[in-house]
């Protein structure tokens, strides 16, 4: 645990060019540290930190692992300017289409940090404006068969990078907070639908909008399978992006259900960084901040690394299902409204799936 400690320390200096270099430096392991950036996906901003120390004639890294991170830094850049085109690709032909769309997450969260090329990328999610019905018919008119989910069609992979088609960006398993959810997403779509980035060539959120948003991702990703160091990473530059320092209300995060989770990031994002309190959205909730914070160390990202009884990534249906009963039952005592709705949201969404299923 001193190892992940000092790691942990070491992600400070990597975000905050002005952070000293911390004592624990000297209880690093490198190559369990790369293995630990790895896990997270995290290796360019841990890069940024071990080029600094670097400049300053600290760093204890040899050749080899050092040539091998670089290695796998250019690889990222270069996903990255891959993705921002297929994105812009995406983005452009929905718009020709008559539908107005922004990018979700991913491309658009990458742009909020100091380059635009240190965020991992994944897949391409794009909201687009319409609805369930509507954007999964346009879909099969295209090419029928796609698997669809309540908040979301898998849509043709764009050179080997897997594109999800939101008609919802997120969704609550608590009925009313998912209600109310859907009506702020509507709420706030034309901001997002008109807020392109002229440089990269598409739509992306609003800081509100991403202040609630990523909020939900995250709490999603929480309860059913595993949150990561980039998760907290990204709300980290979303925060630090806020100019006008803006930010929704306690009374809106606790009428969308969303006011612990955000106690909880808040209480990670001010242990892990030097981040001005007065950017937080929220007051950090320290207790259920730690349990965050274990499940992040434990489980890596989206829970993949997880070794424990009821964790590690499932093969089938059953099994994805026992492992989101099992996990409502860990946290049913910090997060019992979402916990003791989720098996309802599950009959529903049964339904949902029998409505739209595959053609």
């Amino acid at each position: 645990m001193e190892e992940t400690t000092a790691y942990l320390e070491f992600l400070r200096y990597c975000l905050d060019d002005e952070a000293e270099v911390p004592q624990s430096i000297e209880q690093i392991d490198w190559e369990k540290l790369l293995e630990f950036s790895r896990h997270q996906t995290l290796e360019a901003t841990y890069w940024h930190g071990i080029e600094r120390l670097g400049r300053i004639g600290r760093l204890q890294l040899g050749q080899e692992a050092v040539l091998s991170w670089m290695a796998r830094v250019k690889k990222i850049e270069k996903q990255n300017r891959t993705t921002y085109q297929k994105a812009a690709w995406v983005w452009n032909n929905f718009q020709k289409e008559g539908f107005r769309s922004c990018v979700l997450k991913g491309q658009g969260n990458s742009l909020l940090y100091p380059t635009p090329f240190m965020r991992t990328p994944g897949d391409i999610d794009i909201w687009v404006e319409g609805g369930d019905e509507k954007v999964i018919a346009y879909i099969d008119s295209i090419v029928p068969g796609f698997r669809r989910i309540y908040h979301h069609i898998d849509f043709i992979n764009a050179g080997k990078i897997p594109i999800e088609v939101h008609y919802r960006p997120s969704w609550m398993s608590n009925p009313l907070h998912n209600k109310r959810l859907q009506e702020w997403f509507v709420d706030h779509s034309d901001a997002c639908f008109s807020n392109k980035n002229e440089e990269w060539g598409f739509c992306v959120p609003t800081f509100e909008f991403n202040c609630v948003y990523l909020l939900a991702h995250i709490f999603n990703h929480l309860l059913r399978e595993g949150v990561g160091l980039r998760h907290v990473v990204d709300y980290y530059h979303l925060l630090c992006n806020n100019k006008e320092k803006a930010r929704p209300s306690a009374k809106e995060l606790k009428r969308l259900g969303l006011y612990k989770i955000a106690g909880a990031l808040m209480w990670v994002i001010k242990h892990l960084t030097n981040i001005d309190a007065q950017l937080l959205v929220c007051p950090p909730n320290e207790r259920l901040g730690r349990l965050l914070l274990d499940e992040i160390v434990q489980g890596g990202n989206f829970g993949k690394y997880d070794d424990r009884a009821y964790a590690g990534v499932p093969r089938t249906a059953l099994q994805r299902n026992l492992r989101v009963a099992l996990r409502d039952l860990r946290f049913l005592f910090y997060f019992p409204s979402e916990c003791l709705c989720e098996p309802l949201f599950r009959i529903r969404h049964f339904f949902w799936r029998l409505k739209h299923r595959k053609k």
